[in-house]
Protein backbone atom coordinates (compact mmCIF):
# COMPACT_ATOMS: atom_id res chain seq x y z
CA UNK A 1 0.00 0.00 0.00
CA UNK A 2 2.83 2.44 0.85
CA UNK A 3 4.52 1.66 -2.47
CA UNK A 4 1.31 2.44 -4.37
CA UNK A 5 0.97 5.80 -2.57
CA UNK A 6 4.60 6.66 -3.30
CA UNK A 7 4.16 5.92 -7.00
CA UNK A 8 0.82 7.81 -7.13
CA UNK A 9 2.42 10.88 -5.51
CA UNK A 10 5.16 10.88 -8.13
CA UNK A 11 2.65 10.56 -10.95
CA UNK A 12 0.36 13.33 -9.72
CA UNK A 13 3.04 15.74 -8.51
CA UNK A 14 4.53 18.67 -10.40
CA UNK A 15 7.00 17.89 -13.12
CA UNK A 16 8.52 19.66 -16.07
CA UNK A 17 9.74 18.54 -19.46
CA UNK A 18 12.69 20.17 -21.14
CA UNK A 19 13.10 19.59 -24.85
CA UNK A 20 16.64 18.60 -25.68
CA UNK A 21 18.20 18.21 -29.10
CA UNK A 22 18.42 14.63 -30.24
CA UNK A 23 21.86 13.50 -31.33
CA UNK A 24 22.19 12.81 -35.02
CA UNK A 25 24.13 9.65 -35.91
CA UNK A 26 27.49 10.39 -37.51
CA UNK A 27 26.55 8.74 -40.77
CA UNK A 28 23.75 11.30 -41.24
CA UNK A 29 26.06 14.27 -40.62
CA UNK A 30 27.15 15.46 -44.02
CA UNK A 31 30.18 17.37 -42.70
CA UNK A 32 31.45 14.27 -40.92
CA UNK A 33 30.89 12.07 -43.97
CA UNK A 34 32.59 14.40 -46.42
CA UNK A 35 35.51 14.94 -44.03
CA UNK A 36 36.03 11.20 -43.55
CA UNK A 37 35.72 10.61 -47.30
CA UNK A 38 38.41 13.23 -47.96
CA UNK A 39 40.70 11.62 -45.37
CA UNK A 40 40.17 8.20 -46.99
CA UNK A 41 41.15 9.56 -50.40
CA UNK A 42 44.10 11.49 -48.98
CA UNK A 43 45.44 8.32 -47.35
CA UNK A 44 45.50 6.32 -50.58
CA UNK A 45 48.25 6.09 -53.15
CA UNK A 46 47.76 8.83 -55.70
CA UNK A 47 45.03 10.27 -53.48
CA UNK A 48 42.40 8.24 -55.30
CA UNK A 49 40.45 5.04 -54.62
CA UNK A 50 37.98 2.77 -56.30
CA UNK A 51 34.48 3.01 -54.91
CA UNK A 52 34.95 -0.43 -53.31
CA UNK A 53 38.11 0.66 -51.51
CA UNK A 54 36.47 3.93 -50.46
CA UNK A 55 33.55 2.08 -48.87
CA UNK A 56 35.94 -0.46 -47.34
CA UNK A 57 38.18 2.11 -45.60
CA UNK A 58 35.31 4.40 -44.66
CA UNK A 59 33.46 1.56 -42.94
CA UNK A 60 36.53 0.30 -41.08
CA UNK A 61 37.46 3.84 -39.98
CA UNK A 62 34.25 4.37 -38.02
CA UNK A 63 34.93 2.53 -34.73
CA UNK A 64 37.94 1.77 -32.57
CA UNK A 65 37.10 -1.94 -32.74
CA UNK A 66 37.00 -2.09 -36.54
CA UNK A 67 40.16 0.02 -36.81
CA UNK A 68 42.01 -2.43 -34.57
CA UNK A 69 40.64 -5.43 -36.45
CA UNK A 70 41.94 -4.02 -39.73
CA UNK A 71 45.34 -3.32 -38.21
CA UNK A 72 45.40 -6.94 -36.98
CA UNK A 73 44.49 -8.27 -40.44
CA UNK A 74 47.25 -6.25 -42.09
CA UNK A 75 49.72 -7.47 -39.46
CA UNK A 76 48.44 -11.03 -40.09
CA UNK A 77 47.40 -11.48 -36.46
CA UNK A 78 43.88 -12.34 -37.63
CA UNK A 79 42.38 -13.53 -40.88
CA UNK A 80 40.31 -11.47 -43.32
CA UNK A 81 37.28 -13.62 -42.58
CA UNK A 82 37.10 -11.93 -39.16
CA UNK A 83 36.45 -8.50 -40.70
CA UNK A 84 32.86 -7.48 -41.18
CA UNK A 85 32.83 -4.95 -44.00
CA UNK A 86 29.73 -3.41 -45.51
CA UNK A 87 28.79 -0.90 -48.13
CA UNK A 88 28.01 2.38 -46.38
CA UNK A 89 25.10 4.40 -47.86
CA UNK A 90 26.47 7.61 -46.36
CA UNK A 91 29.63 7.25 -48.46
CA UNK A 92 27.61 7.67 -51.66
CA UNK A 93 25.84 10.75 -50.23
CA UNK A 94 29.13 12.25 -49.08
CA UNK A 95 30.76 11.49 -52.44
CA UNK A 96 27.92 13.12 -54.38
CA UNK A 97 28.16 16.23 -52.19
CA UNK A 98 31.98 16.31 -52.43
CA UNK A 99 31.82 16.03 -56.22
CA UNK A 100 29.19 18.79 -56.43
CA UNK A 101 31.35 20.96 -54.14
CA UNK A 102 34.45 20.45 -56.29
CA UNK A 103 36.37 18.60 -53.55
CA UNK A 104 36.47 15.29 -55.42
CA UNK A 105 36.55 14.16 -59.05
CA UNK A 106 35.07 10.95 -60.42
CA UNK A 107 37.56 9.02 -62.56
CA UNK A 108 36.22 6.74 -65.28
CA UNK A 109 32.96 6.32 -63.38
CA UNK A 110 34.57 3.91 -60.91
CA UNK A 111 37.08 5.81 -58.78
CA UNK A 112 37.19 8.97 -56.69
CA UNK A 113 40.16 11.34 -56.57
CA UNK A 114 40.90 14.45 -54.53
CA UNK A 115 40.81 17.77 -56.37
CA UNK A 116 43.08 20.66 -55.45
CA UNK A 117 40.23 22.08 -53.32
CA UNK A 118 39.87 18.67 -51.66
CA UNK A 119 43.58 18.65 -50.81
CA UNK A 120 43.21 22.08 -49.20
CA UNK A 121 40.24 20.83 -47.19
CA UNK A 122 42.26 17.82 -45.99
CA UNK A 123 45.04 20.17 -44.86
CA UNK A 124 42.51 22.11 -42.75
CA UNK A 125 41.04 18.89 -41.29
CA UNK A 126 44.51 17.73 -40.27
CA UNK A 127 45.63 21.15 -38.99
CA UNK A 128 42.57 21.40 -36.76
CA UNK A 129 43.03 17.78 -35.55
CA UNK A 130 39.52 16.86 -36.66
CA UNK A 131 38.64 13.16 -36.79
CA UNK A 132 41.96 12.46 -35.10
CA UNK A 133 41.43 8.73 -34.53
CA UNK A 134 40.19 8.14 -38.05
CA UNK A 135 43.01 10.21 -39.56
CA UNK A 136 45.62 8.30 -37.56
CA UNK A 137 44.15 4.97 -38.64
CA UNK A 138 44.07 5.99 -42.29
CA UNK A 139 47.64 7.27 -42.12
CA UNK A 140 48.68 3.84 -40.78
CA UNK A 141 46.75 1.64 -43.20
CA UNK A 142 45.87 3.75 -46.24
CA UNK A 143 48.95 3.05 -48.33
CA UNK A 144 49.12 -0.61 -47.21
CA UNK A 145 45.53 -1.22 -48.23
CA UNK A 146 45.96 -1.57 -51.96
CA UNK A 147 43.12 -2.35 -54.35
CA UNK A 148 44.42 -5.93 -54.51
CA UNK A 149 44.40 -6.27 -50.71
CA UNK A 150 40.85 -4.93 -50.56
CA UNK A 151 39.75 -7.39 -53.26
CA UNK A 152 41.34 -10.32 -51.41
CA UNK A 153 39.85 -9.32 -48.06
CA UNK A 154 36.41 -8.85 -49.60
CA UNK A 155 36.69 -12.38 -51.04
CA UNK A 156 37.94 -13.53 -47.60
CA UNK A 157 41.19 -14.76 -49.13
CA UNK A 158 44.56 -14.69 -47.43
CA UNK A 159 46.96 -12.16 -48.89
Amino acid sequence: MEEAQRIRSKLTGDFSVTQRPEPIPGDLRLGWGVSLLLLVLASARGQRCSLQKTHFLAHLSRTAKSRQQMRDVLARRRGPVELSVRIEPWVNRAAAFAVASGLVHVRDGKALALSEEGKKAVAVIRKENLLEDEASFLADVGKLTTEQVVEQIMKMEAF
